[in-house]
């Protein structure tokens, strides 16, 4: 192992890691203390055998098989929940064993069903549900776009050479709790396994590829003064964010930064039904004001449910629903955002430290959990005008989605 020494772990490299799981091995992975503060025991799907996924058994965690949207939609993988509000999204969908196996919980044919979910010649039918094998929805982008287990089995797999899909499971210790750091090190030196961290491999990814390219920049005069337009292009994903750059901040110590999602109605026909419009407007002004800063518009409209069923869930609000109680109705979350694609343009724009003009701490939390290598440094309120179509949509913001609104307004 490589001397990278954190929290009493050292970490081997993240090729070794690679090579390990290439060779139909385990290796261990941690997420970030401040995230899960979880260790998983990983594998490639396709290498699964007996033994190994009878060593995984022992971490005595959920079994699960971390997989692409193109193998749940060919074996027609639903979400487990109609309404996922797990703490960190995981997205579990319908166990299943394959037809073959007898009861499915055996070590031999649990790695015979991961073996065939990821067999491009399985087919929905090839599967009986519900069953022992936990099928995971990983994102396209893997951790580059969410820092979790399941994308990092997805990655080590498809940097193998391998099909891009991992077997994953949580490590407990012999009280029932997650295993500490000490005992995940001293796991790996007593079965010669590799260890890892999800954010070496953030970094390591990062080194090589990244989800984020500029295609497109000019000068941008407005009402607020001149900025840099900056237009992207994004891995996996259709549309293309921009961001407003003005002056130099990536010479600044700590610059204003904002990530702000597209709202139609309020950016561009001024809503009053909500904040955006006004929000947009206020950070701006304080980006202005300051001479530096940048302000990053990600296309998510509605908090990523989109313009029509923004819409929709507006009629459901003028029946008597409020903004979260609209969204579940409509089958969504209550909060579909995601910031991985804000952060990487802010470091694509050589960013380190920012102030972030928000208040939603979700934004904040975001940083820590991407594990970029991107701090705020502090949150800066963008404290919107409270008017007679707003005040119960922000209270609910407030009470219901935790954003730092006063209790007065």
């Amino acid at each position: 192992m490589q001397n990278h020494e954190s929290n009493e772990i050292q970490f081997s490299s993240v090729q070794s890691a690679v090579e390990a799981i290439a060779r139909g091995e385990v290796v261990i992975v941690v997420d970030a203390e401040d995230r899960e503060n979880e260790g998983d025991f990983l594998c490639a799907a396709e290498m699964a055998t007996s033994e190994n996924v009878n060593f995984i058994l022992s971490g005595r965690g959920e079994f699960c098989v971390a997989v692409l949207p193109d193998v749940c939609q060919r074996l027609d993988l639903r979400p487990l929940v109609d309404h996922n509000t797990a703490p960190l999204n995981t997205s579990f969908m319908t166990p299943i064993d394959h037809v073959s196996v007898r009861t499915g919980i055996t070590a031999e044919e649990r790695a015979r069903t991961a073996r065939k979910m990821v067999d491009p010649s399985s087919t929905r039918n090839d599967f009986v549900r519900p069953g022992h094998v936990h099928p995971l929805l990983a994102k396209e982008g893997g951790v580059l776009r969410r820092a979790g287990h399941t994308e990092a089995a997805v990655d080590l797999a498809r940097m193998a050479g391998l099909i891009p899909a991992g077997i994953v499971c949580e490590i407990l210790d012999q009280h029932g709790c997650r295993a500490s750091r000490r005992t995940l090190c001293e796991l790996a030196r007593q079965h010669q396994l590799k260890i890892i961290s999800i954010e070496q491999l953030i970094a390591h990814r990062r080194l090589n590829e990244k989800l984020v390219r500029r295609v497109a920049d000019a000068s941008l005069p407005t009402q607020f003064g001149t900025f840099r337009v900056v237009a992207y292009d994004v891995k996996y994903e259709h549309e293309q964010p921009v961001a407003l750059v003005m002056g130099q901040p990536e010479k600044r110590a700590a610059p204003l930064v904002r990530i702000h999602s597209s709202c139609f109605t309020g950016d561009l026909l001024q809503s009053l039904r909500c904040d955006c419009g006004d929000q947009l407007k206020m950070a701006l002004d304080m980006i202005s004001c300051e001479g530096a800063g940048v302000l990053v518009y990600l296309p998510q409209e509605g908090r990523g449910i989109g313009l029509t069923e923004k819409i929709r869930a507006y009629a459901l609000q003028d029946q008597g629903l409020d903004t979260v109680e609209a969204n579940q109705a409509l089958g969504f979350q209550v909060d579909m955002r995601d910031y991985g694609v804000g952060i990487q343009i802010l470091k694509d724009l050589g960013l380190r430290k920012v102030r972030l003009l928000t208040n939603n701490p979700k934004k904040s939390d975001a940083f820590i959990y991407g594990g970029f290598d991107l701090e705020v440094i502090d949150q800066v309120p963008v404290l919107p005008v409270v008017n007679e179509h707003n005040a119960e949509y922000l209270k609910t913001k407030r009470d219901k989605m935790g954003h730092l609104l006063p209790h007065d307004m």
